[in-house]
């Protein structure tokens, strides 16, 4: 089993005009050494934290009864899957860097209806930002980077429009009580408070399972059963599936087996909970690893429809698997030696024998842009020119956060 390892968040509190907590914007950070955070990808990080607060730990936990901010990079923001978190108590902060878009603004406008409150972070008064102004309940301005004249020039029409201003970077009392004059609503500074860590602790999920759960919440066919029976062969999958789904306000009635869980949390919502795993839990490895394993089980599983004798979801395994020592960063057979698969399983993975191991040689093969491999079945060369461009299909059409 996994050993327990150490989660970290910070959070730094937000005030009002009266200096109470409105709130506590979270952060990412990668251990408790340094009050800041080395950020390779921003789609990982945010990924972390929100994985951190409503997995490893729980919002009650972090952040109690106030509302919480929570960056969202552009990435994040066009994924289209709907959102596990509760829009009563979380705030998605628009990222300063963010592409104004059609499909940006489409996406921030279904967040609204939804219900969630939008702020934009960073404000700089750029007029290339200015449509975002339309879904802006909040919006952040770093009063370091923006001097008080242009702040002047501008609060007027923000607060005409209905829109709640935060001053952050707020680092002496003439700063608070200025921007307090002027008009802002909330602050946030090293005046007030610097962001605190806060520890957790998590099993973390197997990355394996994680990475099957993805593809086959993703299927066309997909089966909640088989999705249950993903999430309940790995305990630390399981107990956060749980504490998210029964953080839905008041149940009805009490969630009765993992079963129950994935059918009251919903399919899109699920896409969206698996997808931040993947890039928080698996951001060591490169995105096209990923992609070559959800190529690789497809295939081999469409291979096994047209060629029966064998479960297409072992066939499905095979693919699947075949990069486990890639992924885990060790020896495949000795990875093995504590799965119990079946020994044609086995001899596919290891010696590429059997059926399976036709299957697995062939998409090997393709890989490499080679045709002298043999063929699975009777399939021919365009069958299998048609198997494989579906595989690369659906691969691509699986959310890695890429």
């Amino acid at each position: 089993m996994s050993n327990i390892v150490n989660t970290y968040i910070a959070r730094q509190p937000i005030f009002n005009a009266s200096i109470k907590v409105f709130a506590y914007e979270l952060l990412f950070r990668n251990g408790t050494e340094q009050n800041n955070a080395v950020i390779v990808d921003e789609d990982s990080a945010s990924a972390q934290v929100m994985m951190t607060v409503f997995g490893d730990m729980s919002l009650q936990e972090v952040v109690g009864e106030h509302k919480a901010f929570i960056n969202f990079t552009e990435g994040l923001l066009l994924r289209e899957n709907r959102p596990f978190f509760p829009k009563k108590q979380v705030i998605v902060e628009v990222l300063e860097n963010v592409t104004v878009t059609p499909k940006l603004m489409s996406t921030l406008g279904a967040l609204k209806k939804e219900g969630f409150v939008i702020a934009l972070d960073d404000y700089v008064f750029n007029p290339e930002l200015e449509p975002l102004e339309a879904y802006a309940d909040i919006i952040k301005i770093d009063i370091l980077k923006i001097g008080p004249k242009k702040m002047l020039e501008h609060i007027g029409k923000l607060k005409a429009k209905g829109i709640l201003l935060l001053a952050e970077k707020v680092e002496t009392r003439e700063q608070f009580d200025f921007c307090k004059r002027i008009g802002f609503d909330y602050f946030q500074g090293y005046f007030f408070a610097k962001p605190k860590i806060i520890k957790g602790q998590c099993l973390p999920a197997n990355k394996l399972t994680v990475l099957s759960l993805l593809a086959n919440v993703y299927n066309c066919d997909v089966d909640i059963n088989i999705l249950s029976r993903i999430i309940g062969q790995d305990v630390s999958l399981t107990q956060k599936l749980l504490k998210l789904a029964s953080a839905e306000g008041v149940l009805v009635s009490p969630i009765s087996s993992i079963h129950d869980a994935v059918v009251r949390f919903g399919l899109n919502r699920l896409k969206s909970w698996v997808g931040l795993l993947i890039l928080s839990r698996v951001d060591d490895k490169p995105t096209e690893l990923l992609k070559t394993s959800l190529v690789r089980a497809k295939f081999c599983e469409l291979v096994g429809k047209k060629v029966g004798g064998i479960s297409q979801e072992s066939y499905f395994v095979v693919g699947l698997f075949s990069t486990l020592d890639a992924v885990m960063d060790s020896c495949l057979e000795d990875l093995l030696v504590d799965i119990q698969f079946d020994d044609a399983i086995k001899q596919a993975l290891l010696e590429n024998k059997g059926a399976l191991g036709e299957a697995l040689s062939a998409v090997q093969s393709m890989e490499r842009a080679r045709v002298d491999f043999k063929h699975p079945g009777d399939l021919s060369a365009s069958d299998l020119s048609s198997i494989y461009l579906e595989a690369i299909g659906f691969s691509e059409s699986v959310d890695l956060g890429a």
